[in-house]
């Protein structure tokens, strides 16, 4: 099988390789995996470069009506090329969103993508964190307080979908509702949906867009580069259906930031309409391993694992191990993994086991070992 090759990337360009450059520590922490990307994207990239001239360029209707077409049979969600908005990447995108609606009072929800919680700090203006809740082995959204801070003043809440960490996809209820909320106080609601095209076997997305309708503040982002390892080429798309909200988002990112990358968009256009197989493929390796990564961990005392609907990353509740930071001690064993401290949840860690079986393998035999042997 494809997802079971070894590819050495320790002297490659790669942020997540790089990290532990000269350690013999397994990186298992950001959030892009070590598979090649699918034959197709590699062809359709190879064409491009032959070539040769790389100057300013137009996204086709081609790759907008590949998006739209994809969004329609994976989350069937209906958007028209129109309706989409061309992003440099989806991170960039939750800053531009809530800067061009000039909102002063935002939320989120804690713990949460690292990114997140850092847009109000970015804008200088305010941030409320809701603590999600547990029910029955997943998070659940705090509507009360959204509503409370909403009739406090706050204008804005980005949600993550499916969330990251911990992989729940909100429910079609929990939606529903908070758009009700977001008409009654004018919220401005963006869902960064990125890892929409990563729901693991048993389970079905769930997006925003399909539920709000032409008049509703909703601004949905998504790309292809989680769902196909294309976080080197960045671009992503905002779903805006409100035409006055959408021009308002086009007007201010004119001038402010470049949109369209040649390679990124062929990249993209490939990945959606040819990458289907490879996509659900990957998939049933994904929940392969994290049925490896449950029989092996749940059984451990000291550790709490979260049964991820969606996405490639596990979220580990290390507290009752007694260690001040879980992700140190386990790295100091060969296996670097995310802080919890970052998402704003102390004591946890969260794996990428997007990596091939002998590498999670490996990782978790470690694992074992940190806790069998190490003492707080």
């Amino acid at each position: 099988m494809e997802f079971e090759k070894y590819i050495d990337r320790r002297q490659s360009d790669s942020l997540k390789w790089q990290k532990y450059a000269g350690r013999d520590v397994l990186p298992l922490w950001v959030a892009d995996m070590d598979f090649a990307i699918p034959e197709p994207v590699t062809q359709a990239l190879q064409a491009r470069l032959k070539h040769d001239i790389f100057g300013y360029g137009v996204l086709s209707q081609g790759t907008k009506q590949a998006v739209c077409q994809w969004l329609l049979r994976r989350w069937q969600v209906e958007a028209t090329p129109s309706q989409l908005v061309t992003l440099p990447a989806v991170v960039p995108g939750l800053n531009f969103a809530v800067e061009s609606q000039q909102l002063s009072d935002i939320g989120f929800f804690s713990p949460v993508y690292p990114p997140i919680r850092k847009v109000a700090e970015n804008l200088n203006i305010r941030g409320r964190a809701f603590e999600l809740k547990m029910e029955a082995g997943q998070y659940r959204l705090p509507l009360e307080q959204i509503e409370q801070a909403a009739a406090d003043g706050m204008q804005g809440l980005i949600l993550c979908n499916p969330h990251n960490p911990g992989g729940t996809i909100w429910t079609e209820a929990e939606q529903q509702q908070l758009l009700r909320l977001a008409r009654r106080y004018q919220l401005l609601l963006i869902s960064d949906e990125i890892h929409g095209d990563l729901i693991l076997p048993g389970h079905r997305h769930r997006s925003l867009s399909a539920l709000a309708q032409e008049q509703d503040r909703v601004i949905t982002l998504v790309s292809a580069g989680k769902s196909f390892n294309l976080a080197g080429l960045p671009m992503a798309f905002a779903i805006v259906k409100s035409p006055v909200l959408r021009q308002s988002l086009k007007g201010w990112l004119q001038g402010r930031c470049a949109t369209h990358n040649v390679l990124a968009a062929v990249a993209m256009e490939a990945a959606f309409s040819q990458c289907q197989p490879w996509l659900d493929a990957l998939i049933e390796y994904l929940g392969q391993n994290w049925q490896l990564l449950e029989q092996t961990l749940s059984p451990v005392t000291g550790l709490t694992l979260m049964a991820p609907q969606a996405t490639y990353l596990a979220w580990i509740d290390c507290r009752a191990l007694g260690w001040e930071t879980p992700s140190k001690v386990f790295t100091d064993y060969g296996v670097g993994l995310s802080c919890g401290t970052e998402f704003g949840a102390p004591g946890f860690v969260r794996l990428n086991f997007a990596c091939p079986r002998e590498t999670l393998e490996l990782a978790l035999s470690r694992m074992l070992k940190a806790i069998e042997t190490h003492r707080p």
